[in-house]
């Protein structure tokens, strides 16, 4: 089947040989519609900067993807509450461990597989081989987030957006946000925008911005219309926010110098909020950079992000999140390095790949 590969740091290809899926009694198979690109966790493993933790460990070629999104096209035997046809975020990848590409998330290939976690519950079937998806529900692990579903009312371009919007929306809950806050986010990319467009619903009583590229602030402005949007290469943010100071400040780009400055906005008690990947060795920071009784809350992995699947769902389909004012370019798989070289280039704001 076709794929997303990183062959090398810095050489992304679509690939053909990668095997499809072999399902088990309990699981689906997944034929993958659409993948958005992450410009932060996928470029950084592009360009060989991602940390690796216990989480993901992976050595190239490796496939891409976290944010795919399919159909169901066939049932394994005891599947009972899945069916054919069901549009499922977040499947789940299938690449072999034994074979010639590792798994950085890997969903962008043209097969995925779902689980019928409700049945496996249900049944308790004993755990075959070595851990994996099919064995972690029982050691107490809560995944059902595996096989959310998503009405047909909701393209797979569109779909594919999802899984961020829930990120964002899990992150503002992790991060503790309240009514009357004052909010700085650093960053201008479909994260931040996301982020300040889920905040509306907080009633906060400020959202700043600060960013590096006029074009994606006058987005940002367009869609989720924070208080005062900054462009920190052409204007001086300490200037012009003078003795302000926040709340909550968000690093929605993943960097320890933005921790730093971020923090010098803090309240007395505040704290910087890390969304964005750190990237590979550029991580440490000196406590004492700091102000006091300051601190820093580290979400570079998201955390319980599927639990806030219904509520995305319905702000999908009231109109009160639209997707399509989130990415600006939906290119064909075979188009990948195009696509990739493309966001690297800072030419479109969000890339979409399709498997039609």
């Amino acid at each position: 089947m076709r794929a997303v590969a990183v062959m090398e740091p810095n050489k992304v290809q679509m690939v053909t040989d990668l095997p499809m899926p072999v399902i088990g009694d309990y699981q689906a198979l997944v034929r993958v519609r659409a993948c958005g690109i992450c410009s932060s966790t996928d470029l950084k493993i592009v360009h060989h900067q991602h940390p690796e933790s216990d989480f993901m460990k992976f050595t190239y070629p490796t496939i891409l993807g976290h944010e795919a999104v399919g159909e169901i096209v066939e049932l394994g035997s005891k599947v009972r509450y899945l069916k054919i046809g069901d549009r499922v975020v977040s499947p789940m990848p299938a690449i072999p461990r034994d074979g010639k590409y590792t798994s950085s998330y890997g969903q962008m290939s043209e097969y995925c597989t779902a689980m019928d976690i409700k049945a496996m519950k249900e049944d308790n079937p004993a755990p075959s081989g070595p851990p994996g998806p099919d064995s972690y529900f029982l050691m107490g692990e809560d995944i059902d987030f595996l096989t959310k579903v998503f009405p047909n009312e909701i393209s797979f371009v569109d779909a594919a957006m999802m899984l961020t919007f829930k990120e964002n929306y899990s992150a503002l809950i992790n991060f503790g946000i309240k009514e009357g806050m004052d909010i700085l986010i650093f960053g201008d990319g479909s994260i931040c925008m996301g982020l300040t467009l889920q905040l509306k619903s907080y009633n906060v009583n400020s959202v700043v911005v600060i960013g590096h590229h006029d074009d994606r602030l006058e987005r940002i402005k367009k869609v989720s219309s924070p208080e005062l949007m900054i462009n920190s290469h052409t204007q001086n943010p300490e200037e012009i926010l003078k003795d302000r100071k926040f709340d909550i400040v968000i690093d929605a780009a993943g960097s320890t110098e933005i921790i730093k400055r971020g923090s010098k906005f803090l309240k007395n008690g505040g704290k910087v909020c890390v969304y964005g990947v750190l990237a590979e060795g550029k991580s440490t920071i000196d406590l004492y950079d700091l102000p006091n009784n300051t601190g820093v809350q580290i979400m570079s992995y998201p955390y319980q992000e599927h639990r806030t699947h219904d509520t995305i769902v319905k702000m999908m389909l009231d109109g009160s999140v639209k997707a399509s004012d989130f990415y600006d370019a939906v290119i064909p798989v075979e188009q990948c390095a195009e696509a990739v070289a493309k966001l690297e280039k800072r030419e479109v704001f969000k890339v979409i790949l399709t498997f039609d």
